[in-house]
């Protein structure tokens, strides 16, 4: 598969388109690996996008680090500071507090997926020949693993080291930290950009195009049940305190679904949902859509309020400690909106964002744009 292809394909998607313990036979969220301040996509491994830390109250560039090609991928942050991307020009890079280089790691093609930071400080990440890879933060590569379709999707990391990740093969993969594969589960059709979610019961979620969300036993790889949406579905599930999983579909509908795999309530928005939601500490549902505007819900599905950029969004807000949510638009701005749906500040990157921010532990805001750079936002 061509890069131009690939391209092509974000673009379609975007028109068209814990650590876990056993304990008592249960499972329980635990704390995040290495205490990083955003260690996965969408910060946690429920995919809430909620930070503990404050973001930046100014839209004051700290630095900004270029690549070689568009950034699709989003960052995520260790416990020393260290940004984690990936990027279409086939390289992991791992950029210091100070935005200089550390290092970088070639894996020869495009990277759509969000790196994911383990207790050890391996590093996971899937790229568009395939495989996952496994690299430690010595910039060597521990294991790659194969799967039968491009990896765009993003892992998620389970109790033991266990990775999960979804594949253009239709599958669910749980691969333990040595790369051997523990289980693999089949949807009906390829999983593209759903990231999976993992539930504090130990239930681990994924979006397919087979129009379907599927709840899967993390521990066997058994399904529990499959939701059907009425449409593809792209967007990352999202868990809540209560178990409610949230979930965005092509036809435009937000979806509430209660942990036994029933429909608590749905939201239309005539627009497709790309982008993954998040979820505040009071519960408020928020998330982006192809017509360019944020919504911000109640935990009962009713409307708060929506704020309007000037394009779509694809990626996926996050909120800070204070309620400020932060998310980027195609019409190349990096937006924070207070709990109130009003604009805190706005930072113009030149270029269309797909890539979803990131918080570090001292408020800064990093994000990858289509021109190819990541920036740092704050003081």
């Amino acid at each position: 598969m061509g890069k131009t292809m690939l391209r092509c394909i974000v673009r379609l998607c975007c028109l068209t388109s814990f650590v876990l313990v056993l304990s008592g036979g249960a499972y329980e969220l635990k704390a995040r690996a290495m205490d990083s301040p955003f260690p996965v996509f969408k910060h946690d491994y429920q995919h809430t996008g909620r930070s503990e830390y404050k973001g930046t109250d100014t839209a004051e560039c700290k630095w900004t680090y270029p690549t070689n090609d568009q950034i699709v991928s989003s960052p995520t942050v260790s416990g020393d500071g260290i940004v984690y991307f990936g990027g279409l020009d086939g390289n992991v890079y791992a950029i210091g507090p100070d935005g200089h280089a550390k290092w970088f790691f070639s894996t020869k093609s495009n990277i759509f997926s969000t790196p994911a930071i383990d207790g050890s400080g391996t590093i996971y990440v899937g790229d568009t020949n395939n495989f996952l890879y496994a690299i430690g933060d010595d910039m060597k590569e521990k294991w790659k693993f194969r799967t039968g379709g491009a990896i765009m999707s993003s892992p998620n990391i389970g109790p033991d080291g266990t990775v999960y990740i979804g594949s253009w093969d239709g599958k669910l993969y749980a691969i333990g930290s040595d790369g051997v594969p523990r289980w693999t589960y089949q949807t009906g059709d390829s999983i593209v950009i759903s990231s999976p979610a993992v539930s504090k019961d130990g239930t681990v979620y994924v979006g397919s195009r087979d129009r379907k969300l599927h709840a899967v036993d993390a521990k066997n790889g058994s399904g529990k049940w499959v939701f059907l949406a009425g449409d593809k579905v792209d967007s990352s599930p999202s868990v809540g305190d209560d178990g409610t999983v949230y979930f965005g579909a092509n036809n435009g509908t937000l979806f509430a679904v209660d942990p036994n795999g029933q429909q608590r309530w749905k939201f239309d928005t005539g627009s497709w949902i790309y982008s993954s939601p998040a979820i505040a500490a009071d519960g408020t549902v928020v998330f982006g859509a192809k017509d360019g505007k944020i919504y911000a819900l109640t935990r009962d599905g009713k409307l708060k309020w929506t704020f309007s950029t000037g394009d779509g969004i694809t990626s996926s807000p996050v909120i800070d400690s204070a309620g400020t949510v932060y998310v980027g638009s195609w019409d190349n701005k990096l937006y924070a909106i207070q709990s109130d749906g009003k604009l805190k500040w706005s930072y113009d990157t030149g270029a269309s964002i797909v890539s979803s921010p990131a918080i570090g532990a001292d408020g800064a805001i990093y994000v990858g744009s289509d021109n190819g750079i990541m920036y740092a936002l704050g003081k």
